[in-house]
């Protein structure tokens, strides 16, 4: 996979170092983390993930591609998204995406969806792509819906998240048929 990847406005790129302040601009807000399992994040939260991403994109192979989301019209960090191939079925590949407030309900979090499910079909030849969100998420529902995924399965009291057990809708793309 090439180091940068372009869509019509945006730039994926492998995150830096000198990201930081770009990344703890949005993962410290609680409206961005409410349906996460972690945050707010502190700045020593979002060094110690900047440190294992720059770790993790050394493996070999590389099946785990944290990016950063950069506009291309200004080269503004705005969020950040992750392609995950399956080591146990290297066909199966899961994504997800994280915006800063001030550039949602934009399309942005849905062409990196578009993107990712092509590179995870196209570079890694992956037969099933999969997504999983908060039930209350109701954006990323829409983002994932509009990208061509449909719901595959409910889990209630999936794990612990912010003091209450949360239930996680899972998605599967389902391309569109001829």
């Amino acid at each position: 996979m090439d180091e940068q990847i372009e869509t019509s406005r945006l730039i994926l790129r492998d995150y830096r170092p000198t990201d930081l302040e770009s990344i703890q601009s949005y993962v410290s807000q609680p409206v961005v983390v409410q349906y996460a399992p972690w945050g707010p994040n502190t700045l020593e939260d979002t060094q110690e993930f900047l440190d294992e991403v720059q770790e993790r994109k050394t493996e070999k192979p590389r099946l785990v591609y944290e990016l950063a989301i950069e506009l291309k019209q200004n080269g503004r960090q705005i969020g950040g998204c992750e392609l995950a191939i399956s080591k146990q079925a290297p066909v199966e590949a899961m994504l997800g995406y994280i915006l800063h407030p001030d550039y949602w309900n934009q399309g942005y979090a849905t062409e990196v969806t578009r993107k990712l499910i092509e590179l995870a079909i196209h570079t890694f030849n992956a037969t099933t792509i999969k997504a999983t969100c908060d039930e209350r998420n109701k954006g990323s529902i829409r983002v994932l819906e509009k990208s061509g995924f449909v719901q595959d399965k409910v889990i209630e009291n999936d794990f612990l998240q912010k003091g209450a057990m949360r239930t996680t809708l899972v998605f599967r793309y389902a391309p569109p048929r001829d």
